[in-house]
């Protein structure tokens, strides 16, 4: 027997769990169904914007601590989330879905377990039969990497708790857990086999069960045998949403062709009776188009094509929350020329806008300037979107012919971008530093180094005396440079004649071959 493991599978997406509280329904077709009352009451659009909002701790007076700590700081509005419309949209969609799948399945209807061994055997039998009375209104959601399709719908999901464990209902025993969700994501290079596979994996890991081992067997199921099974534990767990990001991971050659992975979501929705929500990039739009007819009949909901941002007021709106977060010592006011370079540089990719300027933020501190400036702005954006700019400017320009040059649009890698913008300014630091060999002392020891605040900075091991040969044997007799410049090593005496020719810190390094792109120094994200 061969036994299935799935290679690297991703961390699993976990939300609330909690014991249920039925609430009244003042939308009358959701009374009387356990599954429904269950659930949070609809909430307004001012509530889903509180909630979906998450601020990280501003520091009282953060710009007087030390540019180590800032550099810390800077970090925390990577998790900065800001709601925008198209989160209110997508959350009202994914309450709406959830509450019209279970209105045809009332697990106290007293057919509900007749239905559950009928329709298994159908599957089997036919391959899959459209499930009686179902309101299925599944959708997909297609964007450019970096918009925050995965984020905003996480922060949605999260909203409703996903496991909910029912007692009694009625003054009635009725013992159930309700899975009220459940996020998938594609597995790379995966087929459809390996996709249900996956969905057993987190359903075990959610519910402490083994559904895995009883109902995916040792690699022998087939799958339609899988999709029977999908049902079978989604019927008995009442499953509301099943959400599939990723989706273009799908490999096409192993799942038999778009037409076939067509037809396998249909027969998901149709067979569970569960809502599929399909997220991806637009790699993935191939796959869609060519069964457009299809999907149209099971996007109820309609799809929602999240792409980038132009720059209107919801960008400013975007731009203003992310400014209150700068932690160089000289903060500047926000200004329509700010906000119109953080949209040109990112082409209204979120991520990219955020992470552009918490570098901006990295420089200016590095570097000793201590506050955004347009040229560091820019700086930092030609260096870390440098191969994605074939894309930027097809977005820029609305050119959306070429759609491989999406999907090879990747996320900057902000540890390294980071780390390379510290080890240049550490370089220099270590070049003027105590342990520099003008600052031996008689005796031949290096004396301590001194801290930021004036402290001395602890060697790893103590400082041993040099030979005395190296003391006592004069220095040899250097031609001397012209300008002389004793005090000052090359990094700072670059640095120096750029400014005074009106240039950045980063250009005049640059411009002096003494700093690389930062694409020359990037770890791939297993190996930073």
């Amino acid at each position: 027997m061969n036994k299935i493991d799935l290679p690297n599978p991703v961390p699993i997406f976990r939300g609330a769990v909690q014991k249920a509280t039925y609430k009244q329904q003042l939308v009358p077709r959701y009374r009387t169904n356990p599954a429904i009352e269950a659930l949070p009451l609809i909430l307004s659009a001012a509530d889903s914007a509180k909630l979906l909002a998450y601020y990280p701790e501003l520091v009282p007076n953060a710009q007087e601590l030390s540019p180590e700590i800032r550099m810390h700081l800077i970090m925390d509005a990577l998790h900065f989330v800001q709601p925008l419309p198209i989160h209110i949209e997508l959350e009202q969609r994914v309450s709406r879905i959830i509450r019209d799948s279970y209105v045809g399945r009332d697990p106290l209807a007293k057919d509900h377990w007749i239905n559950l061994d009928q329709s298994v055997s159908a599957i089997l039998k036919n391959g899959g039969i459209p499930m009686p009375n179902s309101n299925v209104n599944g959708f997909s959601i297609i964007g450019i990497p970096g918009v925050g399709k995965t984020t905003g719908i996480e922060r949605v999901l999260l909203l409703t708790p996903q496991v909910i464990h029912h007692e009694s209902y009625a003054g009635k025993p009725f013992n159930r857990i309700q899975l009220a969700w459940v996020k998938l994501t594609c597995p790379h290079d995966g087929s459809v086999k390996a996709l249900c596979l996956e969905f057993f994996r987190v359903v075990d890991g959610v519910l402490d069960t083994r559904y895995f081992r009883d109902y995916a067997g040792e690699g022998r199921r087939t799958v339609d045998e899988l999709i029977a099974n999908m049902w079978r534990v989604a019927w008995i767990h009442c499953l509301g949403l099943l959400v599939i990001d990723e989706i273009q991971h799908l490999n096409q050659a192993k799942s038999g062709g778009a037409e076939k992975m067509l037809n396998f979501f249909l027969q998901l929705m149709n067979t569970l009776g569960v809502p599929i929500m399909t997220i991806g990039t637009f790699a993935a739009m191939e796959l869609f188009q060519r069964g457009l007819r299809q999907i149209r009949r099971s996007c109820g909901q309609g799809d929602l094509v999240w792409d980038a941002m132009p720059n209107d007021d919801v960008w400013r709106l975007l731009i203003e929350s992310l400014w209150k977060f700068q932690y160089t010592r000289f903060p500047v006011p926000l200004t329509q020329e700010f906000i119109d370079a953080l949209h040109f540089e990112s082409a209204g990719i979120v991520d990219f806008a955020v992470k552009i300027f918490l570098l901006a933020q990295a420089r200016a501190i590095a570097t000793g300037t201590e506050r955004i400036t347009l040229a560091i702005i820019r700086s930092v954006a030609k260096d870390s979107l440098r191969l994605a700019q074939p894309a930027l400017h097809a977005i820029r320009t609305g050119d959306m012919s070429n759609v491989s040059l999406m999907s090879d649009l990747h996320p900057i890698d902000f540890v390294s971008a980071v780390r390379q913008i510290r080890k240049t300014v550490l370089l220099q630091t270590l070049s003027e530093g105590s342990y520099a060999a003008s600052d031996v002392n008689a005796k031949g020891t290096v004396p301590p180094a001194t801290g930021i605040n004036g402290g001395e900075v602890m060697a790893v091991e103590p400082a041993q005396p040099l030979p005395a040969q190296s003391v006592r044997q004069p220095p040899k007799p250097r031609r001397p440079k012209s300008p002389p410049s004793s005090s000052k090593c090359l990094l700072v005496q670059q640095v120096d004649a750029g400014v005074s020719k009106g240039m950045s810190p980063h250009d005049a390094l640059g411009q002096a071959g003494l700093i690389q792109p930062l694409f020359k120094f990037q770890l791939s994200p297993a190996t930073a």
